[in-house]
């Protein structure tokens, strides 16, 4: 399957923290640039797995004061960049001192703040921290659990750009690690053929003429459950070497799934309600997959 219109990726860094050697080496090809900047420039990443391809676009920015950064782009005027990212990728150089630290911490916090705020808490893309080699020595000395600590309390999984081979649980590290992550991600963005928000949103989030109480597609709980318990027994009702006591038990743990499914999607419809359009969409598909991995 090819997805025809892919989310995002925004990759940010501040200047000369080597953001175009992790691009090219991420994507095989350096990005062109026809100013002195890396702001604002476009490069794509091609990904082919077995499931699907896609031409990844990955715009570039350099931050200079990460506060006054965070600020622009939770701005109104920003809201449209945000609603087709799907990845965000921090690069930073390993730091010299406790400042440098104190400097890379204060990007992914408001970097964070972005992804947070600005994304909403529906989105389900991936977040990278990845730290580049520094060659001015002595450079501050952190392991690999320390950095994980750090990047994991701003919302970011941390890939050692120098790291190679895999880890003690067989896993890759490194670029590698940081293509598998980007490769698991979803990228299928609202706009594409295979996006199923625009269907699935009225199916769990409901519309705005649905009676209180509903699940959000005009069935009352009560009634919805009735069915369910009825059509649960005729499936397993007959046929089955078991108990009647052990027939009525795993009856009722259906019938309690089904319950918690019921009010989480009513949960979900609540919480949509004062999203904006393009967020309900988003939380619908995501939660409509959940529950149908489970059925």
């Amino acid at each position: 399957m090819e997805i025809s219109n892919p989310r995002r990726i925004l990759a940010v860094s501040r200047p000369d923290h080597g953001l175009l050697d992790l691009v090219k080496d991420l994507t095989g090809t350096t990005p062109t640039l026809t100013v002195d900047t890396i702001a604002g420039s476009t490069h794509n990443y091609t990904i082919e797995t077995s499931y699907y391809t896609a031409s990844i676009p990955i715009w570039l920015d350099e931050i200079v004061e990460s506060n006054v950064w965070s600020t622009e782009f939770l701005a109104p005027e920003a809201r449209e960049v945000l609603t087709v990212l799907g990845g965000f990728i921090v690069c930073f150089r390993k730091p010299l001192n406790e400042e440098g630290l104190e400097e890379i911490k204060a990007l992914m916090k408001d970097v964070g703040e972005v992804v947070k705020e600005g994304c909403g808490y529906s989105w389900d893309g991936v977040c990278i921290a990845v730290a580049m080699p520094q060659s001015t020595t002595p450079w501050l000395e952190k392991s690999f659990e320390d950095w994980e600590d750090i990047c994991q309390e701003f919302g970011f999984e941390f890939v050692d750009f120098e790291a190679k081979g895999r880890n003690e649980y067989s896993e890759p590290m490194g670029i590698e690690r940081l293509k598998q992550a980007l490769e698991t991600n979803d990228w299928a963005g609202n706009d594409d053929d295979m996006d199923p928000a625009s269907t699935l949103e009225e199916l769990v989030l409901g519309d705005d003429d649905d009676e209180e109480g509903s699940l959000g597609f005009g069935i009352d709980p009560v009634e919805m459950e009735e069915e369910m318990r009825g059509m649960k027994q005729a499936i397993y009702g007959g046929g089955l070497d078991l108990e009647d006591d052990e027939k009525d038990m795993d009856n009722d743990d259906e019938v309690e799934k089904l319950q918690a499914m019921m009010l989480k999607m009513q949960a979900v419809r609540d919480m949509g309600a004062d999203l904006p359009e393009a967020e309900r969409k988003r939380l619908a598909a995501k939660t409509v997959s959940e529950i149908m991995k489970k059925l």
